[in-house]
């Protein structure tokens, strides 16, 4: 299994330039597309194609589930934008994309999540609720994450504007293993490692 978890992709997506380099990326904005500010997207964008990456755009609450499998199978990397993490969750769950995102990062391939990316990768997104709404037309009966770490990802720690928020989150919650990164830091998952770098 290899990850890359961050805050903000384009301020430590330099860190795995290697990995992004010339490759064939899907890129799925879709925790996004409903939120007021989506600045993040277009940086995200940026960072990609000045990386040489060839990217495809596909919003998986709209695209159908065949074309998705299509492009999940012939990437290389399948990145995840930040936004709303109920709102992506949701997406991923009903449609069944969620096993189909599995089955490839099993196979090897690398998931690169930012924010909202990120924090579906843990158990349970439960904890993320003071930041991000759950939407009016949330399906899910519970707010299960893909697992794919067993702990909690906190993004955005100590920075602006979620300063409060996540030191409020990091205190409600000191029951869980959370792991809080700053728009400076990514959490690098590797088959059995896990480690958080830093880029200053």
């Amino acid at each position: 299994m290899k990850l890359f978890l961050c805050s903000h992709f384009s301020s430590v997506g330099n860190l795995i330039k290697e990995e992004v380099e010339n490759k064939k990326v899907v890129f799925v904005p879709t925790a996004s597309i409903h939120e007021g500010y989506t600045g993040y997207v277009n940086s995200a964008r940026k960072l990609f194609k000045k990386l040489g990456a060839i990217l495809t755009e596909m919003d998986i609450s709209k695209e159908e589930y065949l074309t998705i499998k299509s492009a999940f199978e012939e990437a290389d990397v399948i990145y995840f934008t930040g936004g709303n993490s109920f709102f992506l969750i949701d997406q991923l769950r009903k449609t069944g994309i969620d096993e189909l995102l599995k089955k490839e990062i099993m196979n090897g391939k690398l998931m690169i999540g930012e924010s909202a990316g990120a924090i579906i990768c843990s158990p349970t997104i439960t904890y993320i609720e003071q930041m991000d709404k759950k939407p009016e037309d949330y399906s899910q009966e519970d707010d299960k994450g893909l697992s794919f770490v067993d702990y909690y990802i906190l993004p955005h720690y100590l920075t602006a504007p979620f300063k409060k928020v996540t030191e409020k989150i990091l205190a409600e919650f000191s029951d869980l293993n959370i792991c809080p990164i700053s728009n400076h830091q990514a959490i690098i998952v590797n088959d059995e490692s896990s480690k958080v770098i830093c880029t200053n």
